[in-house]
């Protein structure tokens, strides 16, 4: 398997353990899941604390690092924020319709003007199929849909944030490797949501089942989906890997259809394909790149790199 298929699985992967968070942030308390969200930054931290060996102790920071650390930490928080914030004002389906949906594309717009190029055929035609495929997955049903014009500023602003951090992560894996470069985030992230946790926090994250919510939460969705992530970014790019995270409301649909039964309209099926087709695009183009890297040691070309000429 070369680097690039590795990195598109490893991207896979992240996003089918991040579709397993909904279900288990249903088991806490509408009023205690930022605060959660908060939590499972810090266990997060000290998850790839111990995975890189205490290397961030050691490692040498540089100024040219706190960009993308302050970058990655502000984005990272203000994800939970403002998604979990959406949730309550405008449901699960907008809010990850829009906030997972348009990530993509702020990621790649955001990438095109740090490059300087705009984005490939392939990234765009990749991204418009999954962003296609999750409103139909997320609106087929024609129920169950709320409009809330707080709730559609607070998805919009969960999905500048996500795609904020995905460029921060690309950054500092550059000069870091993954587990140390994700742990200085986290644990940014976690500092910058500590007021938060103090204020929004109840007795009720204490007991039993709120404390194995939380701890999943950091172990599995933010520990090992994050590192997972970040591996796929390290060698496909930001725009690329996030356009693959549209994976997870894809996983997470099936899942409760075949887990839990519960039925999907023929849009909604379609937009399931919809999604897996954006991932093969995305993965696809990610492989030619990567060949057209190897045959050219000194440097990808512009459009091997996703992008092109002005």
């Amino acid at each position: 398997m070369t680097s690039t298929r590795r990195a598109v699985a490893s991207a896979a992967a992240g996003a089918l353990l991040w579709g397993t968070l909904g279900p288990v942030a249903a088991l806490i308390g509408p009023g205690d899941r930022v605060a959660a969200g908060g939590i499972r930054l810090a266990i997060g931290a000290l998850v790839l604390f111990a995975v890189a060996k205490g290397r961030p102790l050691r490692s040498r920071w540089t100024r040219a690092d706190l960009g993308p650390l302050a970058g990655g930490a502000v984005g990272i928080a203000g994800f939970q924020v403002a998604y979990f914030g959406a949730i309550g004002s405008a449901g699960v389906a907008v809010s990850t319709a829009v906030g997972i949906g348009l990530s993509p594309v702020f990621t790649g717009l955001w990438t095109a003007v740090r490059n300087r190029r705009r984005p490939g055929a392939g990234w765009s035609v990749g991204t418009a199929t999954a962003v296609g495929g999750l409103c139909l997955l997320a609106f087929a049903n024609g129920a169950g849909t709320t409009f809330s014009l707080a709730g559609l500023g607070l998805s919009v602003l969960a999905a500048a944030f996500f795609s904020g951090q995905a460029v921060s992560i690309q950054a500092l894996t550059a000069r870091h490797d993954d587990a140390t470069a994700l742990t200085g985030i986290l644990a940014l992230g976690a500092l910058l949501m500590a007021p938060v946790i103090a204020v929004t926090a109840t007795g009720n994250l204490l007991t039993p089942q709120g404390i194995c919510g939380v701890a999943y939460l950091g172990v599995v969705t933010t520990g090992m989906s994050y590192w997972l992530f970040a591996r796929g970014i390290r060698h496909i790019g930001a725009a690329a890997a996030v356009t693959i995270t549209l994976l997870e409301p894809a996983a997470a649909a099936v899942i409760a259809a075949v887990a839990l039964h519960e039925q999907l309209t023929a849009g909604q099926w379609a937009g399931i394909v919809m999604i897996g087709a954006a991932i093969t695009i995305t993965g696809r183009t990610a492989k030619a790149a990567d060949v057209v890297e190897r045959r050219n040691p000194a440097g990808p070309t512009e459009e091997a790199a996703g992008v092109g000429r002005k």
